[in-house]
């Protein structure tokens, strides 16, 4: 064990082996994130040394490190990078010193298993704190996107709120209201239930995060929402179905591989200003549609109130005609947030 021999040369070697690691003239690179990482490492080898096997807590410094490099950007690929060369290092240095001191072989396998343990150590804390520094950002992202989404429902309060969480209002949106049904899982009741309705919910989240982009924001529950996607303008996608970023049959489909349901969804493209009538619009033809036994698939609502579904048209006086679920008025505020 490393330490544990005085006669070995091995504690000697890991007082000169710390003393290395703190020198300022070793590395070239990233100088806050190498310098940082270095001095960890020796800091973990100081109190490592007598006994390696045992629990370390990474630096504090380390930890508070990590997070501010997560929010600025800084690559944990860059952290680790720097890691693994202040080890590479450390090794060349341990096996340079029995070289030159004629030491037993034992004092190099001490030397690097300390080295191995330092590293577990660092490289745990970092990814650890970087990927509990992402889950913040994601959550202060997602409370920013919700909170746009309800003013944009609601017209009011937008231009303030843009200007507070920096989410940039586009000229006019893609609205989609979006029906889930429950998956199979969800049928059986009880808290198997719900977390089968949480899974479904992140599924389809994730399968729309690829085809419409970042700029998205949407109010989903488990059983659907309210999706709205920033457009140039509010001409460009009502007679184009392939157009990129984009609520399509195909983005259903994602959506409907990922929650292993059939969904269904009304679309409506307009101005910001018109998004609130647009959501009630396609909210309440949502109902509708479901109420009467229309198939699921995506239907479009164009500008002469036609609800055209993929492959078939539904007339607009069809759709008018439709009868309202029993106990439903028209809605003001569709998509309120549910669970993430």
């Amino acid at each position: 064990m490393v330490g544990s021999r005085a006669d070995s040369g091995t504690t000697d070697l890991e007082i000169e082996l710390v003393a290395h690691l703190r020198r300022r003239d070793r590395f070239t690179g990233t100088a806050d994130v190498v310098t940082t990482v270095r001095h960890c490492l020796a800091d973990i080898a100081e109190d490592l040394a007598p006994a390696p096997e045992a629990p370390a807590a990474a630096p504090p410094a380390l930890v508070a490190a990590a997070v501010r490099w997560a929010r600025e950007g800084v690559a944990l690929e860059t952290v680790l990078t720097a890691c693994h060369g202040c080890a590479r290092d450390a090794l060349e240095f341990l096996a340079e010193r029995i070289a030159d001191a004629a030491l037993r072989a034992e004092a190099m396998v001490d030397g690097a298993r300390l080295m191995v343990r330092v590293v577990e150590v660092v490289t745990t804390a970092a990814a650890a704190a970087y990927l509990d520094e992402h889950r913040v950002v994601a959550r202060e992202h997602q409370t920013s996107a919700q909170t746009m989404v309800a003013a944009l429902l609601s017209g009011h309060g937008v231009a303030t709120l843009a200007k507070r969480s920096g989410i940039r209002v586009a000229p006019a949106y893609q609205v989609v209201a979006l029906a889930i049904p429950p998956h199979a899982e969800e049928r059986a009741g009880g808290l198997e239930a719900v977390s089968a309705a949480r899974r479904k919910l992140r599924r389809v989240q994730a399968a729309l995060g690829t085809p419409l982009g970042s700029r998205s924001l949407s109010l989903l529950r488990a059983d659907g929402g309210t999706v709205l996607i920033p457009l140039e303008s509010a001409e460009c996608v009502p007679g184009d179905r392939t157009a990129p970023g984009v609520m399509s049959a195909e983005v259903l489909q994602l959506v409907a591989e990922a929650a292993e349901v059939r969904p269904t969804a009304t679309v409506a493209a307009g101005t910001t200003a018109e998004v609130p009538e647009l959501a009630g619009r396609t909210h309440d033809v949502l109902d509708r549609l479901r109420a009467s036994g229309q198939p699921p698939g995506l239907y479009r609502l164009t500008h002469d109130a036609t609800a055209e579904h993929d492959g078939a048209a539904v007339d607009a006086r069809q759709v008018h005609r439709l009868p309202r679920p029993a106990g439903t008025g028209r809605r003001t505020r569709p998509g309120k947030p549910g669970a993430a």
